[in-house]
């Protein structure tokens, strides 16, 4: 573990940012509101949670990867968490629903 932990903190704030862009690109805000709001069986709403639940699942792996490969200790964590929050809540997804997203990924990734 590295004495200086804070001289991650770029690379932590590019891998945060690139990764709620990409999540962005594939799951709209109104798909992951959808997702956490509605317990409807219809067809789009079946095929939404599909996507999403993928796409949080690819999250979930691209977070431990990186948590592993670089070492990152309690406040590198904490860090990525909240630099993954503040980028989405930037593209446009409600507060309710990137709290929901993060605690889903930070109990995900201990």
């Amino acid at each position: 573990m590295s004495l200086f932990f804070w001289t991650k903190n770029k690379q932590i704030d590019v891998f945060a940012s690139t990764l709620a862009n990409e999540f962005y690109s594939l799951v709209q805000p109104q798909v992951a509101k959808d997702y956490f709001d509605t317990s409807s069986d219809d067809k789009d709403a079946r095929k939404a949670r599909k996507i999403m639940g993928g796409r949080l699942q690819e999250v979930i792996r691209e977070v431990d990867q990186f948590r592993t490969n670089n070492s990152l200790g309690v406040y590198g964590k904490a860090r990525l968490h909240m630099k993954f929050a503040e980028r989405l809540k930037e593209l446009g997804y409600d507060a309710n629903t990137v709290t929901k997203i993060n605690e889903l990924v930070m109990l995900s990734t201990p």
